[in-house]
């Protein structure tokens, strides 16, 4: 909300009605939501989102068949083979006392769920070494529920609401037992174990469309974040001093004690990359749960030293001699490694922290080292992003606080001239990392790569367009409540209720500083309404809110082309010429839209780029239309999270609303 109105123009007025009204219309639609998620969406038969992974279907027993009332514990104390039945027929019953004691079928189903579907797009956990026998019960319960989230498309209705009653139950257990483990000693957060555990309850709480669960995990993060600076695991040399054990040169003879074995030195290793992935991983969740609710992050990268993730194939490592052996390949090396270990040698100085990663990217000339290990792990390079974008979202909330400079000529107009060079060179490393990869939909990292690229979009986006919430200093309650105040704020501009000087106010550049950018947001386009149906399931929450929030972009792009076309048309009784930038971002934009609305057979559609002003006023009127109808397709084939659903409702409610007020389309909402 704002916080006061004085200073605000006429026009502002109207924007805070409209966030008053967003607010009321988010809690309106928020139960609708729910059962959008798990009725409609989730639901689907099998023809409609192809077949289910053998693997997972082979063992997946109706629900009906696994669960009964008795307690919170996932796993049976002595596992039985047999499944363990509840009473048939009110799944509203588990309401009240969700049920939660799962037969083993039924955690392996989950759990091969978890590592075919999430696991790939945030490889927290360690798969070799996670076995259900002797994973701890928070860390092992987790992973079930956010497994049953893709399972879940297996039952049938009842099935599912009984499901759906269920892993919200064992969630809010698991939040309670890790709270309680937490408080009798707070020092257990140093556990690996432990720390994994409150990161993925926080994720399944922030990224669910329920209010109640985010403010529960918002809670849980900040605890976590004071947690972790009180027991100083922000820096690597205090955390874990001898966390590069592992690296250290011996010398080989026959009578070498265990601790230079190759098992205990991949357990080192594995040891000391778990906790590091974690507390990566708390930097990276401290941006993107907030980000959408335009709360500040909590930790500053200042503060955090630890050094890159090393590559993905040693994490993936199966066991001690493929990991030896993948070490030995990698830094072409004997088995025992000759580190330096205060300079990390191996890989370069640019990769012994966050910062000095980041600052070396924006130099003209980053250090092959350093591009060379953001190309052996992508979870790397989306934590380097996402600080990137933390640093953009910083300056542009120092721009908007100082008077306006009309005199810079940059499109990038966040950023000074030389600061806007040294980030896009950034992008431009990074981007030459993500080309060099080649990677397709059959490889392994694909979804990681794919996040990277959403988010290098996203972050120049944010150099041209700024978040509406930032600049408006609108604070949302939860992630959907941000998501819903952005789509409403689409349709108008709330960059001028922030700058004051009459002159900026009466100029209007149109759309001119998105060309700079319209390749890439054309390509996120095609990418994200292209989609194969089964990779948009797997997306992380994460991706599909910073889709959702490029589409939204983009949604703000074309109405500016469209408001911009419509003018020279009443001004001068004709089109603007093809290169006019209106012209440009129009046709570009609709280009990908039509080939996505059912036109895919056809080449091209005649009106695109036409000269023909009856022809082409004919999709001037369709374009919005479309546009929205394609989106919604795009947030109805997410329905894992409960996002894309959520804001479906969203835009249903928006394009009723025009249509009850004016009867003309949505070519009249707010401009």
């Amino acid at each position: 909300m704002l916080d006061s109105r004085e200073g605000y123009s006429p026009m502002s007025f109207r924007f805070l009605a409209l966030t008053r009204r967003s607010s009321d219309v988010c809690k309106r639609h928020t139960d609708r939501c729910r059962a959008v998620v798990y009725q409609q969406q989730n639901h689907q038969p099998e023809e409609e989102w192809g077949p289910v992974p053998q693997a997972i279907s082979d063992t997946a027993p109706s629900f009906t068949a696994l669960v009964e009332s008795t307690g919170f514990s996932t796993i049976p104390e002595e596992p039985r083979q047999e499944q363990i039945a509840f009473p048939v027929g009110s799944p509203q019953a588990y309401s009240v006392n969700p049920a939660s004691i799962v037969s083993v079928d039924a955690v392996t189903t989950h759990t091969k769920a978890y590592f075919e579907y999430f696991h790939q797009s945030l490889p927290l956990v360690h798969r070799p070494t996670f076995t259900v026998s002797s994973t701890p019960k928070p860390l092992m319960n987790i992973t079930v529920v956010i497994g049953s989230l893709y399972t879940i498309r297996l039952h049938n209705p009842d099935d599912a609401a009984a499901c759906v009653q269920w892993s919200r139950g064992l969630w809010e257990s698991g939040c309670e037992e890790l709270s309680r483990l937490v408080s009798s000693d707070w020092r257990e957060l140093r556990k690996t174990w432990v720390m994994q555990s409150w990161l993925l309850y926080i994720i399944y709480g922030a990224f669910m469309s329920d209010r109640t669960q985010f403010e529960k995990a918002k809670q849980m993060l900040r605890t976590l974040v004071d947690a972790v600076r009180e027991l100083g695991l922000l820096r690597q040399s205090i955390a874990m001093p001898n966390s590069q054990s592992w690296r250290s040169q011996s010398e080989p003879s026959a009578s070498r004690d265990d601790s230079q074995t190759p098992y205990t030195r991949w357990r080192s290793y594995v040891n000391a990359e778990s906790m590091k992935l974690s507390l990566y991983t708390l930097m990276f969740l401290d941006f993107h749960v907030f980000s959408a609710c335009n709360i500040r992050p909590l930790i500053s990268p200042m503060e955090f030293e630890w050094e890159l993730p090393f590559p993905s194939s040693l994490w993936e490592a199966n066991n001690a001699e493929i990991w030896l052996q993948r070490v030995t390949q990698q830094y072409e090396a004997s088995t025992l490694l000759p580190f330096d270990d205060s300079l990390d040698g191996s890989r370069g100085l640019a990769t012994t922290s966050l910062s000095l990663a980041t600052q070396e990217l924006m130099s003209e000339s980053p250090s092959p080292d350093l591009l060379t290990a953001l190309a052996a792990n992508p979870l790397a390079t989306l934590y380097v992003l996402t600080n990137l974008d933390s640093l953009v979202r910083d300056f542009t909330r120092c721009y908007y606080q100082l008077p306006p400079s009309l005199s810079d000529p940059s499109a990038f107009h966040i950023l000074t001239q030389s600061q806007n060079r040294q980030m896009i060179a950034a992008m431009r490393s990074i981007s030459k990392v993500i080309k060099d990869q080649a990677y397709s939909t059959e490889s392994p990292q694909y979804l990681l790569w794919r996040a990277i690229e959403f988010i290098t979009c996203s972050i120049k986006v944010s150099l041209c367009k700024p978040d509406n919430l930032l600049i408006g200093g609108i604070v949302d309650n939860s992630l959907i409540a941000g998501l819903a105040t952005a789509t409403h704020l689409t349709l108008g501009s709330y960059t001028a209720v922030r700058r004051s000087a009459t002159a900026l106010l009466q100029h209007t550049s149109g759309e001119d500083a998105m060309l700079p950018i319209l390749d890439d947001l054309t390509g996120t386009l095609l990418n994200i309404a292209g989609e194969d149906r089964e990779f948009a399931f797997r997306e992380a929450p994460w991706v599909t809110v910073t889709g959702y929030g490029i589409l939204l972009t983009i949604w703000r792009v074309l109405r500016g082309a469209i408001s911009d076309i419509r003018s020279n048309l009443e001004s001068f009784n004709k089109l603007p010429k093809t290169s006019e930038s209106c012209m440009l971002i129009f046709n570009s934009i609709m280009e990908p839209i039509l080939h996505n609305t059912g036109n895919e057979t056809a080449d091209r559609d005649p009106r695109l780029w036409s000269r023909d002003r009856s022809a082409f006023a004919s999709l001037l009127d369709e374009s919005e239309t479309l546009f929205i109808q394609l989106v919604q397709r795009v947030c109805k084939d997410r329905p894992v999270w409960g996002i894309g659903p959520s804001m479906a409702t969203v835009l249903e409610e928006i394009v009723a609303a025009s249509q009850t007020t004016a009867g003309a389309g949505l070519s009249i909402l707010v401009e």
